[in-house]
This record gives C-alpha cells, structure tokens and sequence, in this order.
C-alpha cells in the first residue's frame, strides 16, 4: 500500500501523486457505503493496479482541514486572484474569500494579474489597503509570465488552491 495526495478530481476519477509519478485511481466502492468520498487534497493509502498508472483508493488519512465549498481538504495556502481590469476587482468578493480563508486557517495569497491594463493608482490604493493589514499581495500579467516566479516562491512546502471570478485568468504553473 502506497500513500498520496489526491491532486485532481475529474468525474469520480482520481489523480493522486506518489513522489514524482502520478496514479489515476478510483475509490473503492466501501467509501461510497460510508458516504466519505474522497476531495483533492486528501492524503490517502492506495493499492496499485498492475496496468500500469492505476490504483484503487482504499483509505483516506485524517484531515487536518476540509471545506465543503469548495470541497477540498488539507490546503495550506489559497492564493486569491483579482484582476485590475475585464473584470474589475471586486473587492467585496476579495473580502468575503479573506474572511473565509481565516475561518478556516488558511494562509491567503493576493494576486493582481492584467496590472498592465489599469491606472497604477487603483494598484497602488489595492497594495495600501491589503499589505497595511497583513496580506502578501502579488502582481502579475500572466499573459507574459511576469511576477510567475514570485507565485512559484510561494508555492513551495504548500498545497494551494487558486480562487478568483471568471475572466481573472487564473494561473497555471507545471
């Protein structure tokens, strides 16, 4: 028995990491007679199938957090991505997901991403009123990779989830 992290959920298919290598299982059908259904970021014990990259999940180890929206388990980090502009920030929205991620004990990350397509003054005003109480607030332009390293920094040792509106452009870092 091998023990991993759940990474991705895509219709009841699992992908779970063991070190460097990823297995795409499915729980067993003992879960579901429990109702625990395993959620990404879920550590769990899975036995390996002889086809090669399969497995069946058979335990999931305790939770040190779960949330069951969105339905995800043992994140360190939420990084929480706005953009300046197409949408604009909403900055109720950033608030409810800051209150949220302390509730939960989660570490929040601001991300500003498109900072090229706005007056750098609403950057600034965002920077004061964040970075005064407490966040770390990040700027990129994803389109060109820019402030991409500085997301990776803060990445590492966590398991992260990213959250923002429709159109943000969230970031995807292989």
């Amino acid at each position: 028995m091998q023990k991993g992290l759940i990474i991705s959920n895509i219709s009841n298919l699992y992908q779970v990491q063991i070190e460097n290598s990823i297995i795409e299982c499915i729980p067993r059908g003992k879960m579901k007679q429990d109702e625990l259904s395993p959620v990404v970021g879920d550590y769990v014990e899975i036995e390996e199938l002889k086809d090669e990259n399969k497995g069946i999940i058979s335990n999931i180890l305790p939770r040190k957090m779960y949330s069951k929206r969105p339905k995800i388990a043992n994140i360190t980090q939420i990084i929480l991505v706005i953009s300046l502009k197409s949408p604009k920030p909403d900055l109720l929205l950033l608030d409810k997901q800051l209150a949220y991620s302390e509730y939960l004990k989660i570490k929040p990350v601001i991300c500003i991403n498109k900072v090229d397509l706005e007056n750098k003054d609403i950057l600034r005003e965002i920077h004061d009123i964040y970075e005064t109480i407490g966040y770390k607030v990040i700027d990129t332009i994803a389109k060109e990779g820019k402030g991409i390293n500085e997301i990776a920094k803060v990445l590492e040792g966590n398991i992260t989830a990213f959250s923002g509106n429709s159109g943000v452009r969230k970031i995807n870092i292989n």
